[in-house]
């Protein structure tokens, strides 16, 4: 048998060393399920491609049938509402076997943003793979007669609304990677189309088979339309007079720009597509646009597109949802830093022919030509991860510069591989470098690095699992940054402030001059002192004045919200300010120029003006139990004080089980529902290089409650004693917890530092572990090309004598307190009562995101209200049902100094090998001094003497400080 590896150079190894190291590796060995002769192909694989689109297009005779045929549905002459395992099933007779574009009438019904999404079958199978989950977008309509305003006269995104009533919808790739519309191959005879609910709330109708989309070329257009004159017509349409968008996201923004359709020098003004919202395939804009007079009309564009540096971005034009030619299909938009006018046809411009009267143009985001590019891409980087797997597998994922591994003999072809990874990635290169107008566009260094990477592996084969941060591992990894670049592929934004049909006239002027701007900026500098726009003033004596920790966008929505409801309802005024310093709020109201209201503090904030008299005991106002009732027990810990409850959650953390689904299924491993599964998985995880992510491996030195109290409270421990005078680290119970808490990285070798999960879950490194919200973001947001490919599950736990799994995690966000120093305590808590409902808090949520965009989401503490976010819903359930075990740690004087000997008890236990009851003893002793000392700054203590007890919330007495007072 061949051996793996040479040492380098000449090393000593005494007989007692090398005995360590050869029963070491066969202790090793003897965790993995095979011992032995490695073999190295035994990798799983983690795609899942089966039959592509693209593949059944090319499998199929291209017959395009010329006729339009319409089913027989199941339910004759009835619409079916489409819910939870609903379906709907169409009888067809195909007498002309080819391709047809399917076409649905659907009307929306959800009262949520969240798309409507179905998979579509064929006589009982998919079709392609895309087919499993399709779906239908929504025309959401735009007021734009007038725009609502703030109170200070700036322009806020309307808030749009759903069309209305049956309408035809043709069926698309959701990805936006294939710009026609999808097609299905039918044989004769009767065939069976069933549409299968997965997402949303919608209505369908009637289905139907129309033939294939053709387009003609802009020469035959030409020649079609010869005998038309150009009108001596000029008509500016400005990007806010935007009738509808298939995303609800889209929005517009305020160009400060004189030229601009709409500009004012003091006020915020509505004029431009926010780009960034619109770059997401499939994405489009309607503008219906009255034409003054029918004959030909060039059409120009003023846009900035600096989203792809030095490369187009493509969009789709229509007129009266045709393509008008050829061309139309993929619109170049090059790059360029600022806002530039771009007539369609450039040097030879098209013209178009339109008819007097209201049509309607529509600007669709298209990705296809980048789809070559995002489907090589994506299969390189699946190529480079099993690699990584094999190479991790035969050498241990042991990493010494010693050694010389003899790569090539136990994998034959990595040279091949590694060598077609670079000519795919040159080739690429070229290619995309002929879409720009530049030699060296900027945005395809990702691929040149990447290429250099691996010119550098290829270049010494046995010395690649030594280079394995070049390969896949890491940030800077070549297939990291082939990650990046799928993702930058599948973001096309475009910005856009107008457009303009020109006939036989000039065009208009679409840049201000120099004095222009030069006296507009001057004027809005001086202009910028009087600027009071949400900043902390004093308000009047009839108005309550609030501070809100969040930035412009939210404040925006709340208070339109409470200017257009609470204000008319209870003839409250309110001024909300945007909090200047969360840390200026105690020195603000010790100077009694703080606010009544503070909205948006961390949820520790409260409990810091409480025990210096400085918040309000809410358990004094009428309905405060109906209040609390509507939020989990464990994240009311740290507002309670004394006999007090001094502050409530505005919004929620929640930190589940975050897993690769594919990787999962393909490895074999179920998801771990306690500690004990989690330890199961790890050898075979390890096994091919992988491993789980606890979040204590996120942060540095400094170890928050936030990573290390589920590991307390789940094992039945508690932090401090009931007087509050100790801390109980050092308890059997909590000792049990710290135990496994530090084994886990000891023991069973978790990764001990891990700076970003999120990429590392990207990449399949750590395809498991526990997250929170951000994660959950920018998986949903910003990795497309593991989309469907994982999932959440719920936190795990310790399975307790009842049989019930214990899952106690950290969910503490932002929370919302009334200050002591308010004159109107009663308006204050009506404000409360009113902003915390469900009905307004769902309000909040939907307005937010339809007028910022899907990533704005409201991770409202209300938790009836969170049921009705915009969120698939079962990702819903795991999160409501781990919020039955959410909790925050107690807060008592000097608890900072019991979670900062906690965080030190674990470094010096995994990094230094201490004993953890001697450890923990030490930790308990420093802490003591440290709370006896803050008891005694507080009253509590003199002399060492307990003068009172310090009441310690815990999750087991917390309803005590949820009752009212006087009350039964």
């Amino acid at each position: 048998m061949a051996r793996l590896f040479t040492f380098k150079k000449p090393i000593l190894i005494t007989v007692g060393a090398l005995l360590v190291v050869t029963l070491g590796f066969i202790f090793l060995r003897s965790t993995t399920r095979e011992v032995g002769v490695i073999d190295v192909n035994a990798v799983p694989s983690h795609s899942y491609k089966e039959t592509s689109y693209q593949a059944y297009l090319n499998d199929h005779p291209q017959l395009f049938p010329n006729r339009t045929l319409s089913p027989v549905m199941a339910l004759e002459g009835e619409r079916v509402l489409m819910r939870q395992d609903s379906q709907a099933t169409y009888a067809i007779e195909i007498p002309v076997r080819g391709f047809y574009n399917v076409v649905i009438e659907v009307e929306d019904s959800s009262p949520n943003l969240l798309s409507n999404r179905f998979s579509m079958t064929v006589n009982g199978e998919f079709p392609f793979d895309e087919a499993a989950a399709l779906e239908l977008p929504v025309r959401w309509l735009i007021p734009t007669s007038t725009f609502p305003l703030d109170r200070y006269g700036n322009e806020i995104n309307p808030i749009a609304t759903k069309e209305p009533g049956l309408s035809p919808t043709v069926l698309f790739d959701p990805t936006g990677l294939h710009a026609s519309p999808l097609k299905i191959f039918l044989e004769a005879g009767t065939q069976s189309i069933k549409i299968h609910h997965i997402q949303g709330e919608y209505t369908v109708g009637a289905l139907r088979l129309e033939p294939v989309e053709t387009t003609i070329d802009y020469a035959a257009y030409e020649a079609l339309h010869a005998n038309q004159n150009q009108p001596n017509q000029t008509l500016t349409i400005g990007a806010e007079s935007l009738f509808a968008k298939t995303n609800p996201s889209t929005r517009l923004m305020s160009l400060r720009d004189p030229s601009a359709t709409r500009y004012d020098t003091q006020n915020l003004l509505l004029n431009t597509i926010d780009g960034w919202s619109f770059r997401h395939g499939n994405n489009t804009l309607i503008y219906q646009v009255n034409v003054p007079e029918t004959g030909l009309y060039h059409l120009s564009f003023k846009y900035r597109q600096n989203y792809l540096m030095q490369m187009p971005v493509f969009r789709e034009i229509r007129i009266n949802g045709d393509i008008p030619f050829e061309e139309m299909r993929y619109v170049p938009f090059h790059y360029s830093n600022n806002f530039t006018t771009m007539t369609l046809g450039e040097e030879d411009p098209y013209l178009f022919y339109l008819e007097a009267g209201t049509q309607e143009i529509s600007i669709r985001v298209v990705l296809e030509p980048y789809r070559n590019s995002y489907v090589q891409i994506v299969s390189v980087m699946e190529e480079m991860t099993a690699l990584s797997l094999q190479i991790k597998r035969l050498t241990g994922n042991t990493q010494d510069r010693y050694r010389n591994w003899r790569l090539a003999e136990f994998i034959p072809d990595v040279e091949e591989r590694i060598q077609r990874w670079i000519d795919i990635l040159e080739e690429m290169e070229n290619g995309l470098s002929t879409y720009s107008q530049d030699e060296n566009p900027g945005e395809l260094t990702h691929l040149n690095i990447a290429r250099q990477h691996l010119t550098r592996l290829i270049s010494d084969i046995d010395d690649i699992p030594n280079q394995m941060t070049l390969l896949a591992d890491g940030d800077s990894s070549a297939a990291q940054l082939l990650g990046t670049m799928a993702q930058i592929l599948l973001e096309n934004g475009l910005d856009i402030e107008s457009m303009y049909l020109v006939g036989d006239a000039p065009m208009p002027r679409t840049r201000a001059n120099v004095f222009v701007n030069a006296w507009e900026s001057t004027k809005r500098f001086f202009l910028s002192f009087n600027n009071q726009n949400y900043a902390v003033i004093e308000a009047d004596d009839e108005t309550l004045e609030i501070w809100v920790n969040y930035p412009r966008q939210y404040v925006e929505i709340m208070q339109q919200i409470i200017d257009q409801t609470f204000t008319p309802e209870t003839g409250i005024k309110v001024q909300l300010s945007i909090m200047p310093d969360e840390n200026k709020l105690i020195l603000a109201n010790a100077a009694n120029r703080g606010p009544d209201i503070a909205l948006g503090v961390n949820h520790w904030v409260p409990y810091e003006f409480a025990i210096r008299g400085a918040a309000l005991d809410l358990r004094d106002f009428e309905g405060y139990e109906e209040m609390v009732s509507r939020f989990a027990p464990g994240v009311m810990i740290p507002y309670a004080f004394e006999d007090g409850m001094f502050g409530l959650p505005l919004t929620q953390n929640f930190w589940v089980t975050f897993y690769r689904s594919d990787i999962m299924d393909s490895l074999d491993l179920p998801v771990p529902d306690t500690w004990n599964d989690v330890v199961e998985i790890l050898p075979e995880l390890q096994r091919f290089g992988m491993n789980y992510f606890q979040p204590i491996a996120f942060f540095g030195g400094f170890k928050p409650f936030v990573a290390t109290i589920p590991f307390i409270h789940q094992f039945g421990g508690e932090l401090y004693s009931n007087d509050g005078m100790q801390t109980l680290l050092n308890s059997d119970a909590n000792i049990d917890g710290i135990r496994l808490m530090t084994e886990l990285f000891t023991i069973y070798d978790m990764p001990k530092q891990v700076p970003n999960f999120y990429n590392h879950f990207r990449t399949g490194l750590l395809p498991i572990g526990i997250s929170d919200l951000a994660t959950y973001l920018q998986l949903t947001i910003a990795a497309p090309e593991i989309a469907g490919r994982w999932n959440i599950a719920p936190h795990p736990g310790v399975m307790n004598e009842d049989g019930e799994v214990v899952r106690y995690a950290a969910s503490g966000a932002q929370s919302i307190i009334i200050l002591e120093s308010t004159e109107k305590p009663d308006e204050s808590w009506l404000f409360l009562d009113w902003f915390l409902s469900t009905e307004v808090q769902v309000d909040f949520a939907y307005r937010l995101q339809t007028a910022n965009g899907t990533e704005f989401l409201w991770n409202t503490a209300n938790l009836e209200a969170f049921r009705q976010l915009p969120l698939p819903a079962d990702h819903i359930d795991v999160i409501l049902a781990q919020w039955e075990f959410a909790i925050e740690a107690s807060r008592i004087p000097g608890a900072y100094m019991v979670e900062r000997e906690l965080s030190n008890a674990w470094n010096k236990i995994v990094f230094d090998d201490a004993n953890p009851r001697i450890t923990l003893d030490n930790a308990v002793r420093i802490a003591n001094r440290e709370i006896l000392y803050r008891m005694e700054e507080f009253g509590y203590v003199r002399n060492n003497e307990i003068l009172r007890p310090y009441p310690v919330p815990t999750i087991n007495n917390i309803e005590d400080w949820l009752r009212g007072r006087n009350r039964d």
